[in-house]
């Protein structure tokens, strides 16, 4: 937890953002993921989004658990590595985009570095892979 937290604050650092008040932007991010929230969304609402509107998916966990199973189409960015790897997110910042973990602590904290990287579309399975999983939803294995 101590190194997600130096992640973000690496990120904010790197890109200026505590030139505009890193307190302001964070305060946005949690003001507006409680009116949605906590941008959550849960598992059945998650796989009609990805049959209806085919968002970008991406998958914090680690690669070991990654390898043992994983939603189809995602890409892995291990949230460790997700501020150093932010070119791999779509270009265009308005993309649908549903994130998971395997239980969802891991997500918002790539959810809010994701958020303050300017994407707007942004959700964070709740209950991620393993409530995935334990649904019954269609995995790679």
């Amino acid at each position: 937890m101590k190194r997600l937290a130096l992640v973000l604050v690496a990120f904010l650092l790197a890109t200026g953002a505590f030139a505009q008040s890193a307190t302001e932007q964070f305060g946005a991010i949690i003001n507006e993921a409680s009116e949605a929230r906590w941008l959550q969304v849960n598992v059945d609402d998650s796989l009609d989004f990805i049959e209806q509107v085919e968002p970008f998916l991406l998958d914090v966990r680690r690669q070991d658990e990654f390898d043992l199973g994983h939603i189809e189409f995602a890409v892995l960015i291990p949230v460790t590595e997700l501020a150093d790897r932010l070119g791999e997110l779509p270009e265009n910042k308005d993309t649908p985009m549903i994130i998971y973990c395997a239980a969802g602590t891991r997500g918002m904290w790539a959810l809010s570095l994701v958020k303050l990287a300017g994407y707007t579309n942004v959700r964070n399975m709740s209950g991620g892979f393993n409530a995935w999983k334990a649904a019954g939803y269609p995995i790679v294995e």
